[in-house]
């Protein structure tokens, strides 16, 4: 979860002339200069679907490019903190919008992956992901939609990742090392009944 701390900003007064501090959505109304405003955001499963639901369009791709106003609906639907200001989204700084895509595209884990054969195979042709493949992917490996669909996205995208890896099928032996097992097989027998004689 990130905890986007917004701290006031310096403003000036032209009728008495001095200086004071709000925050950037309600710059007439006067705070304590040490005083933070603290939102709590998750980007997770939960907050992709209802964006994709409203918008009708894959939230994970590069391309088409998102609108600022897509951008910024994601951001308001990643957020739990209730009552936040009408204006608090088109107010947020270059800093806190760099902090929240900083957020979303941190791996959240310790598990890291070398490039398998597949993804091998498959580089240059994107695969589009939707909320609703990656609750596929949830049932096919039994993970449970409580609490994970709340996790963040990255984090479950792992978890899925680990399942899938593990769940494979061992490789199909080709003959050569199917005659070989055989041999050593039948080698051990013989050794076997070689010792009861």
């Amino acid at each position: 979860m990130l905890q986007l701390e917004i701290e006031p900003v310096e403003c000036f007064d032209e009728k008495s002339q001095q200086f004071y501090y709000a925050f950037p959505w309600d710059p007439k109304k006067k705070v304590d200069p040490g005083q933070k405003f603290t939102v709590q955001m998750e980007h997770s499963l939960l907050s992709l679907s209802r964006w994709e639901e409203k918008w009708k369009i894959p939230f994970l791709v590069e391309e088409p490019k998102k609108t600022t106003e897509q951008v910024l609906d994601y951001i308001r639907i990643m957020t739990l903190t209730k009552n936040i200001p009408s204006n608090f989204f088109t107010s947020l700084s270059n800093a806190d919008v760099n902090k929240i895509t900083a957020y979303i595209q941190d791996s959240h884990t310790a598990t890291w992956f070398g490039e398998t054969e597949e993804e091998k195979a498959n580089k240059g042709k994107p695969q589009v992901v939707t909320a609703e493949v990656i609750y596929y992917w949830m049932i096919a490996n039994q993970i449970p939609w409580d609490p994970c669909e709340k996790w963040h996205l990255n984090k479950l995208m792992t978890l899925i990742k680990v399942c899938t890896l593990k769940n494979k099928l061992p490789k199909k032996k080709n003959q050569k090392e199917l005659s070989s097992e055989f041999a050593r097989v039948k080698a051990a027998r013989r050794a076997a009944r070689a010792k009861k004689h």
